[in-house]
This record gives C-alpha cells, sequence and structure tokens, in this order.
C-alpha cells in the first residue's frame, strides 16, 4: 500500500519545489546587482558579454545560496511571478552590460585617434583593431564550419553503416556493392 493518497505530495517534493522558488527570486536579486562584467559571479557561465537564461537557470553556487534546476521547473505555474522577475532582472542585467560595452568602445576608439598627432599610428592602430576583429570573425566561421564537417561525418558513417547492416540483412542477391 502507498504511502500517500492520491492527490497528496511527499514533504520532500514540496521542499524541492519551495527551495527552486527561493533560488529563483535569490537569482533576481543576485542580477538585479550586476552593474558591470566585474560585479559578475564566478560561478555564472556567460558568453560574449550576455547572460542567457539557460545559463541562469544551471547556475549553481552554495555560498551564494541558489541551485541549478531545470527550464520546465522554472516554468511552472507557481513559479510564474518569481520567472517574471528573473526574466526582467536578466534582460535589465544584459542592458547594462552592453552599455558598459559601448562605453569602453568608445574609450577604446578615443584612446585609438589619442597619439599626439601623428595620423599615420593613429591609422596603424585602427587597422590593426579591425584586422584583429576580422580575425576574430574568421576563427568562428571556421570552428563553427568544422563542427559541420565532424557532424555531417558521423551522421555519413551512420547511414553507412546502415546499409551495410541492410545489405547483410537482405543478402548478396538484393545489394551488389557497399564500401
Amino acid at each position: 500500500m502507498s504511502k500517500y493518497k492520491p492527490g497528496e505530495t511527499s514533504d520532500e517534493v514540496i521542499k524541492k519545489k519551495t527551495d527552486i522558488t527561493d533560488s529563483i527570486v535569490r537569482k533576481s536579486i543576485l542580477l538585479d546587482a550586476i552593474n558591470s562584467s566585474e560585479d559578475i559571479p564566478a560561478t555564472l557561465e556567460i558568453r560574449s558579454n550576455s547572460i542567457s537564461e539557460g545559463a541562469v537557470h544551471k547556475w549553481c553556487d552554495d555560498e551564494l545560496g541558489i541551485i541549478s534546476y531545470a527550464r520546465n521547473s522554472a516554468h511552472t505555474i507557481h513559479n510564474e511571478k518569481a520567472l517574471k522577475n528573473l526574466l526582467d532582472s536578466i534582460a535589465n542585467a544584459n542592458a547594462r552590460l552592453s552599455q558598459e560595452n559601448i562605453e569602453e568602445n568608445v574609450i577604446d576608439e578615443a584612446t585609438l585617434s589619442n597619439t599626439h598627432g601623428d595620423p599615420l599610428v593613429a591609422e596603424l592602430r585602427r587597422e590593426n583593431e579591425m584586422l584583429r576583429k576580422a580575425l576574430a570573425e574568421v576563427y568562428r566561421a571556421y570552428m563553427q564550419i568544422m563542427d559541420n564537417y565532424r557532424e555531417d561525418e558521423v551522421v555519413d558513417d551512420a547511414m553507412r553503416n546502415l546499409i551495410k547492416d541492410q545489405a547483410i540483412i537482405l543478402g548478396r542477391g538484393r545489394v551488389w556493392r557497399v564500401k
């Protein structure tokens, strides 16, 4: 006989639900405190100066009192209000980080043009910066192509093995050549 009647929930499940809700609220508070990239906790993984919703859901830190949870757990009805606050906090933090990046780019441009009146040095610095950014884009494109190639190679190998297995099953009379 089961311990709980239909419709009853165990204390552990209720505690887990409240822990997730508390963690969502705590993450919102921590994200609201981020004003610059130096304020981002080390345990929160970000990419390209942007905080993603998935990274926030996976974020866990015992010292900060937050746990990780599945995206579906955050999108349940009882977490609706806390999730809305969390999503607003993520958007606000990303806006503050992007504003910081814009200000850094303005400072970089001012540094490039501040070359004590030597236009050749300024032009070389601008060209160097442009080439550095272009190289980063080329490298990203190369890595994406390599990922696609590896993925295609795995799919091709799987299809080849499937055809070989099919050839073995059907026998020599049906399939003439499979490498």
